[in-house]
Formats: C-alpha cells, structure tokens, sequence
C-alpha cells in the first residue's frame, strides 16, 4: 500500500498517461492499471490528489528510459493538495536527480546534448524529471499543436491543462520523455523526444501572466 500524490496528466492515442509521486519513498512514477495497461480517459485522478494505491513495479515494465511504469490498483481517495502541495512536496523532499535546476543540457543526466530528443548512444536512467527553468518559456502554437519555446527549441507541451502565455524563469516544471519513434522509418536512429507535462504555479486571477515561486536553492 502506498499514497501516490498526482503530478501531471497528459495525452495520448490511445488514453491518458498519469504522472504520480510515491511518498512513501520519493519515487517518480507513471500509473498503468491493475493489469498493466494504459489508463483510459475517464480515470478518476486529477493533479493535486492523494490517492491511496497499491504500487508494484509492472509486469510490461519497459527499458530505459521509460522504467517508471507501475501497476496499480486505487483503494480511495485523500483529497487534493493542489498546486501549492505539489509545490511544497517538491521543496522539501529530496528528489536527487529527479529535480535539476538551470540550463536545460542538464536535465536528464545531460543526454539531451542541446537537443529536444535523446537517442539509443546515450540514454538516461529515467524518463520523468521535475526542472527549475533557468530561463522564462514562450507558448507558441504550430500546426495547431501546443509548444514552448526555450533558447530557440521548440517544446510540445501534451497536458491537458490550458496553456499560458508564459512560463517565468524559477518555475518548476515536469519534462517527459516520449516513447521511442523512428519518424516512420525516416530516420537513421530512434529517439525519444522531450515534453512538457506541466508546470506549477500559484493560482492566479490572470492566468497568461502568472507569478513564479520561489525555491529554496
């Protein structure tokens, strides 16, 4: 049994895939059901709830990168923290290098190498990572697709929470990586492309000109 704080909840083809925290011990984990599947759209969490679970690691667990896969099993709900205990959680518990403040190189055991993706030569222990933006991001939209624009790269952001205009610099910010895709055969290697999940930020009356929070580092 454990209690599974809800982090992020992002699209995908073929239903949703939820972010979560164990507090038990720290760890970074992205929910499958009892049986190992992918979470359909009606699922019952939301970002900022306490769920009590049972958590094993699943029997699909997938390779590197993306080892975060759990099975479980919900037994109730207890409550919503919201954004602020999401916050709060990330500030005072050590996350090790599941939390990474600055330049963007740096996240992910720095195997982005000033990409937007990571490929089979040089792949990172993990796929989920919080990061404390070194500088603000831009949302722009393409091809009707959601982005955020950092140093000139251009981010897909796949939450399901409105975008906002801004993401000031001191943010917290949740980086995924995506399955592994050889752009149909197009491509000479396979790679994993970097997402936005999410971020938190205090709730404000004016939502496209948020306020940072502070961190203590």
């Amino acid at each position: 049994m454990a209690t599974v704080l809800i982090v992020s909840k992002t699209k995908m083809v073929n239903g949703v895939c939820v972010g979560g925290i164990n507090e038990q011990n720290g760890e970074l984990i992205r929910l499958h059901n009892e049986r190992g599947g992918n979470l359909t759209a009606d699922v019952p969490y939301e970002i900022g709830d306490r769920w009590e679970m049972t958590v094993e690691t699943a029997w699909n667990v997938r390779e590197a990168p993306h080892v975060e896969d759990k099975q479980t099993s919900p037994i109730k709900k207890l409550g919503n923290v919201g954004i602020s205990g999401i916050v709060n959680y990330v500030r005072t518990h050590n996350l090790g290098n599941r939390l990474y403040k600055g330049h963007l190189n740096g996240t992910f055991d720095g195997c982005l190498q000033s990409k937007i993706y990571v490929t089979r030569d040089k792949v990172p222990g993990f796929s989920t990572q919080f990061w404390v933006s070194d500088e603000s991001l831009t949302h722009v939209v393409s091809f009707e697709k959601d982005y955020y624009i950092y140093r000139g790269l251009k981010i897909k952001y796949v939450g399901f929470l409105p975008p906002v205009a801004s993401i000031p610099a001191g943010t917290i910010v949740r980086l995924s990586l995506a399955n592994w895709f050889d752009g149909k055969g197009a491509w000479s290697d396979e790679r994993c492309y970097l997402q936005i999940s999410g971020w938190y930020l205090p709730q404000s009356s004016n939502q496209n000109n948020p306020s940072p929070i502070d961190l203590p580092f």
